[in-house]
């Protein structure tokens, strides 16, 4: 580390149930047209899928950097988008190399390896 500058603290990190729920919270800023990318990078023995947001207005969390994150068992795929349906026939989610019409297309970023604000024991 260099001398004077200090150790960049980790992320809250909070773990979501499914890859879905976080392609839902992702797909809110869509809506807002910002698009947030999903950030994609393989740590230990999974495959971690995060969001990253920060608290604007929450008492004294203000600017406190928040992950939201899937890990899920080791998979090889990368793709390079995760699309979203919502339609009378319900939510449809899928791993996509390239956009659909009537889909909302989330990017997919591929990381080469964790970030080190990203906790350690997200896994």
């Amino acid at each position: 580390m260099e001398a004077g500058r200090e150790a960049q603290p980790p992320a809250l990190a909070v773990r979501v149930q499914s890859l879905e729920d976080l392609v839902r919270l992702a797909s809110v800023n869509a809506a807002r047209m910002a698009i947030s990318p999903i950030y994609r990078f393989r740590f230990k023995d999974s495959t971690v899928y995060m969001i990253q947001t920060v608290y604007k207005d929450y008492y004294r969390q203000y600017g406190v950097p928040i992950l939201y994150y899937y890990a899920g068992e080791g998979e090889e795929s990368s793709p390079k988008y995760i699309l979203v349906k919502v339609d009378e026939e319900g939510e449809k989610v899928e791993k996509s190399d390239g956009v659909k019409p009537g889909w909302l297309a989330v990017p997919v970023v591929n990381l080469s390896e964790k970030p080190s604000y990203v906790p350690d024991d997200i896994v």
